[in-house]
C-alpha cells in the first residue's frame, strides 16, 4: 500500500520535471497539459487503490496493529483499572486489533517520552494529552478532530456527554476526550485531627492554625511534593487561589493564563511557602507523587490533597498502614472549594496513517473512553464517570463512603475551579518544579516566583 503511494508521488514528480524542462509551442504545451491531466488521474487512482487496499485489509480479518503508551503500571493508583480495560479490549477484538503497549515507569517519564516523540511526529496512535502533549499533537499535525467522529456515533457521544465534550473543545474542534470526571478535595487522618483538637478548616486562616496545632501535637500536617508536576502541592495552591473571591476563582478557571502576577496567586504562594518550610515532610523538596502518597498512607502526615481514585489504596495492605481506611475522612477545601473538572483525556494521533490503523485506533479510543471503561475505573479506581449512564448505586456508595461524601459535597460547595495541570501550559508546570525549592528555602519571594511563572508561560507562545 505504501509502495503504491510512493509510485504515485514519483509519477507526479517525473511529470513536473518534464514540464519544467521543456519549452515548445502552444501545441506542445497542450500535449503536455493532457499528459499532466492523465498522469494526475493515474496518481489519484493509485491513491484511491491504496486506500481501498487498506480498507480491505481491515475487512479481511487480518489483525491490525496500533501503538499505545501508558504510565499506569506497577504501583500506580490506576494500574489495576488500566490493565483491566486493556484486557477486555483485547478479548473483544482478539484476532482483529493488536495493541502494542509501551509501559513507562512514571508520569514524568511518560511526559518526557511523548514530548520527544511529538518532536519527530512519531506519537503513538492513542495518547493521554496531559501536560501539553495534546497541544504538541495538534501542532505537529498528528491529532485528529474528534467532533465528526462523535457525530457519526450517537451511542459513543451520549456516553461521553456534552459536559466533557464542551470542556475540552478548542473553538469548533475537539482534540481529546476524557474518560472520567474529577472532583478533588483532600483526605485527612481523623485520629490525628481528634488528638490535635482540630476539624476540617472552614477558612484558610483556620487551615494554617490547624497546621500549627497538628505540629504541636507531634504530627506532620501535609503530604507535599515538588518533583514531577508538583501534583499534591499544586492542588493546595489551586484551592488557595480558586477560593480567593471572584478574581481568584476566575483565574483558576482561565485556560493558559499569560500572567501569574496577581494578588490571588501571590497570596496562595505565601501560604505554600510557609507550608513547605514548616508543615510538611523533610523529603517534600524533590519528592515524587509516590513519596507524597506513601507519607499519608503510612500515617506520616495528617493530610493529602488528591482525588477519589486514591480511595482504594487506603484499604490495600501492601500500600497502607493497617486500619488506615477506618481513619480517613474527606473534606472540601477551606472557603467551601472543590476542584471540579474533566480530565484532558485521550488524543487520537492517526492523521496520515493507513485507513485500517485509523479505524482500529478509533475503536480503541471509543473503548478507552466509553461506558464500560468508565465502569471499570469507577469500580477499581474510584474515578467518577462522565455521565449518569454509569450510576453510583446505593451498594457502591455504601462500600465507598468517601466517594459518596465528596460527590455530595460537590452538590453544595461554593467555589468550583480547575487544577493547575489543566490550566497551565507545559513550560509553566515545569517552572513550578524548578523554583519551588528556592521558594521553600526563602531564597525567592512569592512575588518573584509569580513573575517566573509568567516568564515560563510566555515560552509556550
Amino acid at each position: 500500500m505504501k509502495f503504491k503511494k510512493l509510485m504515485a508521488v514519483l509519477l507526479t514528480g517525473c511529470m513536473v520535471f518534464s514540464l519544467t524542462a521543456c519549452g515548445g509551442n502552444d501545441s506542445k504545451e497542450k500535449t503536455d497539459s493532457n499528459t499532466n491531466k492523465e498522469t494526475t488521474q493515474e496518481a489519484d487512482q493509485d491513491e484511491k487503490d491504496a486506500q481501498e487496499d487498506s480498507k480491505e485489509e481491515a475487512d479481511s480479518g487480518e489483525e491490525v496493529e496500533i501503538d499505545y503508551a501508558t504510565f499506569m503500571v506497577g504501583s500506580h493508583l490506576s494500574a489495576k483499572a488500566e490493565a483491566k480495560v486493556i484486557e477486555e479490549f483485547n478479548e473483544k477484538y482478539a484476532g482483529k486489533i493488536k495493541v502494542n503497549i509501551e509501559e513507562l515507569p512514571s508520569d514524568s517519564a511518560y511526559v518526557d517520552k511523548m514530548k520527544t516523540l511529538a518532536a519527530s511526529k512519531d506519537l503513538p496512535d492513542v495518547v493521554l494529552g496531559k501536560e501539553g502533549i495534546r497541544e504538541l499533537a495538534v501542532k505537529n499535525g498528528q491529532a485528529v478532530d474528534l467532533i465528526p467522529l462523535l457525530d457519526e456515533d450517537a451511542e459513543w457521544k451520549s456516553e461521553i456527554g456534552d459536559g466533557a465534550i464542551e470542556y475540552n473543545k478548542e473553538g469548533d474542534a475537539l482534540y481529546s476526550i476524557a474518560n472520567a470526571k474529577q472532583v478533588i478535595g483532600y483526605f485527612y487522618n481523623k485520629e490525628m485531627f481528634d488528638k490535635a483538637g482540630v476539624k476540617p478548616a472552614e477558612t484558610w486562616d483556620e487551615f494554617m492554625e490547624n497546621n500549627e496545632k497538628l505540629s504541636a501535637a507531634g504530627y506532620t500536617p501535609l503530604a507535599m511534593m515538588t518533583g514531577e508536576n508538583c501534583w499534591t502541592t499544586n492542588l493546595w495552591l489551586a484551592a488557595m487561589i480558586g477560593t480567593n473571591g471572584q478574581e481568584g476563582n476566575d483565574f483558576m478557571n482561565t485556560y493558559h493564563p499569560e500572567s501569574y502576577e496577581n494578588e490571588s496567586v501571590i497570596k496562595g504562594l505565601e501560604m505554600i511557602q510557609k507550608c513547605l518550610q514548616s508543615y510538611t515532610t523533610s523529603d517534600a523538596i524533590g519528592a515524587l507523587f509516590a513519596n507524597s502518597a506513601n507519607n499519608f498512607l503510612q500515617e506520616k502526615t495528617a493530610m493529602i490533597a488528591n482525588g477519589t481514585w486514591m480511595t482504594p489504596d487506603f484499604s490495600d495492605p501492601e500500600k497502607a498502614a493497617e486500619g488506615l481506611a477506618d481513619k480517613v475522612g474527606v473534606a472540601a477545601y477551606p472557603e467551601s472549594g472543590l476542584i471540579e473538572q474533566y480530565e484532558i483525556g485521550y488524543v487520537l494521533c492517526t492523521n496520515g496513517e493507513d485507513e485500517a490503523v485509523q479505524e482500529a485506533a478509533l475503536e480503541f479510543l471509543k473503548f478507552k473512553t466509553g461506558k464500560r471503561a468508565q465502569e471499570i475505573f469507577l469500580e477499581d479506581n474510584g474515578a467518577l464517570p462522565l455521565t449518569d449512564l454509569v450510576a453510583l448505586s446505593d451498594d457502591f456508595k455504601a462500600a465507598n463512603p468517601l466517594i459518596a461524601e465528596l460527590v455530595e459535597a460537590s452538590n453544595s460547595n461554593e467555589w468550583d475551579f480547575n487544577n493547575i495541570d489543566n490550566t497551565a501550559v507545559a513550560s509553566t508546570i515545569e517552572a513550578f518544579s524548578s523554583y519551588y525549592p528556592e521558594l521553600a528555602s526563602g531564597g525567592m519571594a512569592p512575588s518573584d516566583f509569580a513573575a517566573k511563572l509568567t516568564e515560563a508561560a510566555a515560552k509556550t507562545k
